[in-house]
């Protein structure tokens, strides 16, 4: 089976001319946070993290309207990612995944025959594959157990340079008693740093703690439970991590989209293995 049954069509699309105002517009359309830089071919993609890194660019301890201003008229070729890897739509589901889970990306744009963009295919598509897929793995195989948390209070600014330093896509939130209060990502941060951008109000980024912009509303899993079960989670919630708590709410584990994509890629191996036999 091709990835075109699986990618998504019509992703947003800007012109490297285009400037980064327009991008925060843009970038969590469809919820796939990321833009493909094209005109006929495609020359760039933009990610939510690209975005985001701007606010080590331009401002440091602060941001004034002044340095908004110049977040949202500079060109979005300053900050894309160029000549990114692309998979054509008649790819194979497990070339593309291959290449995902051993190159190390998030998503990969799709091209036709042309080379023209049609599409894009993440993490999250590809836990549709676990619908075929017996459940042979229980979430405690993947999932990672060195959780980085950080503290409701901590200025939003902060945790999302903690989150560029450190390569993480969410953060656990945790109270005075390290008990799970609640789970930031780079999404919620990233609007909040696009309605500054638009408005030229650097509050509505700077003037904000963890705990004003942070989801409330946890989803967990226990660790026995197949990973199968926790694809679907994610898939049907639309939700990027599940967190594994102990009795008293404190952290236990998190495993994510990438951890799946993982797991997912294992178990085609392995199967294709026992073909060969």
């Amino acid at each position: 089976m091709n990835i075109e049954t699986l990618m998504i069509r019509n992703p947003p699309i800007l012109s490297k001319e285009d400037r980064l105002g327009l991008a925060f517009k843009r970038i969590n359309e469809g919820g796939i946070g990321r833009i493909i830089i094209a005109n006929e071919k495609i020359e760039g993609l933009l990610t939510t993290r690209d975005l985001l890194s701007t606010v080590e660019s331009y401002c440091k301890d602060n941001c004034s309207q002044g340095d908004l201003y110049r977040i949202s008229t500079t060109p979005v070729i300053d900050y894309m990612t160029p000549n990114p890897v692309t998979v054509y739509n008649t790819t194979d589901e497990f070339t593309a995944l291959n290449i995902m889970v051993t190159r190390n990306f998030g998503s990969l744009p799709v091209v036709d025959i042309n080379d023209k963009p049609v599409g894009i295919i993440t993490e999250r598509e590809f836990l549709l594959l676990y619908k075929d897929l017996d459940e042979i793995f229980p979430v405690k195989v993947f999932m990672s157990t060195k959780v980085r948390t950080i503290y409701k209070d901590v200025r939003l600014d902060q945790a999302v340079r903690l989150m560029l330093r450190r390569g993480f896509r969410r953060l656990p939130v945790i109270d005075d008693d390290n008990k799970v209060v609640g789970i930031i990502t780079v999404v919620n941060a990233i609007r909040q740093l696009a309605k500054a951008v638009d408005k030229l109000d650097p509050d509505y980024f700077y003037n904000k703690a963890v705990k004003d912009v942070m989801v409330t509303n946890l989803v967990t899993i226990d660790e026995l439970a197949s990973v199968n079960r926790a694809a679907a989670e994610m898939i049907v919630k639309r939700i990027g991590s599940l967190l594994i708590l102990n009795k008293d709410n404190t952290i236990k584990g998190i495993i994510t989209e990438r951890d799946l994509l993982i797991a997912v890629h294992h178990i085609l191996v392995m199967e294709k293995f026992k073909e060969k036999l």
